[in-house]
């Protein structure tokens, strides 16, 4: 039986934040990695969420932060978690200037909304990530990508200001509405993807693309092997290249079922731009590599690919690695039986496992070190994005601890000094 709130916190609540009921409620069914929270709050603007975070940091209480739910999974289990605070009341687009192409929404915004207010305006939103109830806060919180991560950018490069509510219920802003506008703009890459451990991000403002006169996907079979890895490799580099992605054979038939090789990779390659510049790259891709026109929805089924959760015993890490190191990154992986996505122009390889068993440590372990070697010879680093909670307890899901992690400890106790916003999810258990 979890103990409810006691009744002077639950007053002081309801006596800051209005009824009991309109801005939080006492039945709380989410758990997050095993931890279940007694009560949500569900802020509607800045003003409330700094109130809320505030009693939260008096009353010293570990608080779990949600946007949508699509990228819950990332992190280490947290310690502890007596509230859940969610951000999806706090929802709408604010101002979207279609002449200067920037947009400024509020953190529980889903990005769907904010793509098709960006497409009216005849602009486009630079955020993929999988998860169809994913947000702008959520998104921003995880550092989320998806397949057009190479074209678009990360979330720290198009985010030119961050509302951020900090620990202690002080509200922080940094950077602004245009490019030039460079004030804060460290605290923009603190808080892009710490996991809302330093600070509850409120609001953003974000630089749109614009409109691709043309686009086309096609996809091509290529060997499993370095020459696989180089035709990938020069394919990202194509100037229209916005979307590069390697799928392996044993994943790659939800991906495209027709065309689904029976060894190597399924080279799936989206072309945007100028529409000179893509038919030329496209008659390119035909010639040397076979290509052909993608079927419909090919980049939404490799997007949902990205962010398959793999059943009770499934593993998802990340590896990031030199684009040039690629194909050494990639052995050890093939030798420990992988199915991997590969993102070749960004050198970003998705390595999904099956554990045999439920709470089998031990392959736990062995996977963990075939994902060390692979990061060890790409000269990159790793970390476990989604697994059944019983995995996630044989190491931290991130790797080993930073050297930085002392700096971070710092900034944690500076941001967040009573220690209750996602306590544990970070690196190091912070």
């Amino acid at each position: 039986m979890i103990d409810a709130l006691p009744e002077k916190v639950r007053r002081a609540f309801e006596h800051a934040l209005g009824p009991v009921g309109q801005v939080w409620d006492e039945t709380c069914e989410r758990r997050v990695d095993g931890v279940q929270p007694v009560a949500t709050i569900r802020p509607r603007d800045t003003g409330e969420l700094a109130t809320a975070v505030r009693l939260l940091c008096e009353h010293g209480l570990a608080t779990l932060i949600v946007g949508g739910g699509s990228h819950s999974a990332l992190g280490n289990p947290p310690r502890q978690g007596r509230m859940l605070l969610a951000t999806e009341a706090m929802a709408g687009i604010d101002e979207l200037d279609a002449e200067e192409g920037v947009v400024y929404a509020r953190a529980g915004t889903p990005l769907s909304e904010l793509r098709g207010a960006a497409s009216e305006a005849e602009w486009e939103l630079p955020f993929d990530p999988p998860g169809p109830r994913a947000t702008l806060g959520g998104t921003l919180a995880a550092d989320a990508l998806g397949p057009q991560h190479a074209g678009f950018g990360r979330a720290r490069d198009v985010t030119l200001g961050l509302d951020v509510v900090l620990g202690d219920g002080c509200t922080a802003r940094c950077g602004g509405r245009v490019v030039k506008n460079v004030t804060g703009y460290d605290l923009i890459k603190l808080q892009i993807g710490a996991l809302g451990s330093l600070g509850v991000i409120a609001g953003a403002w974000i630089r749109l693309r614009p409109l691709p006169q043309a686009r086309e996907i096609l996809t091509a079979c290529v060997e499993a092997d370095d020459k696989g890895v180089a035709r990938g490799l020069a394919v990202a580099r194509l100037p229209s290249a916005r979307a590069v992605a390697l799928v392996d054979a044993s994943l790659a038939a939800p991906v495209d079922p027709l065309r689904s090789p029976a060894h190597g990779f399924l080279l799936v390659a989206e072309l945007a731009g100028d529409e000179p510049v893509v038919q030329r790259d496209s008659k390119q891709l035909v010639s040397e590599f076979g290509a052909e026109p993608s079927r419909p929805g090919c980049l939404e089924r490799l997007r949902s690919l990205q962010g398959e959760a793999f059943g009770r015993t499934g593993l998802r890490f990340r590896v990031a690695v030199l684009p040039s190191r690629l194909a050494a990154a990639l052995e050890p992986l093939a030798e420990s039986g992988a199915g991997v996505l590969v993102y070749p122009g960004t050198g970003l390889v998705f390595a999904r496992y099956s554990a045999d068993l439920e709470a089998d440590t031990g392959s736990v372990e062995e996977m963990w070190r075939a994902i060390g070697g692979a990061a060890r010879a790409g000269c990159g680093h790793a970390r476990l994005e989604a697994a059944p909670l019983w995995a996630k307890g044989v190491r931290d899901v991130f790797g080993a601890p930073p050297e930085g992690l002392g700096l971070f400890r710092a900034l944690k106790e500076r941001f967040d000094p009573a220690g209750i916003l996602n306590p544990g999810r970070m690196a190091g258990g912070l």
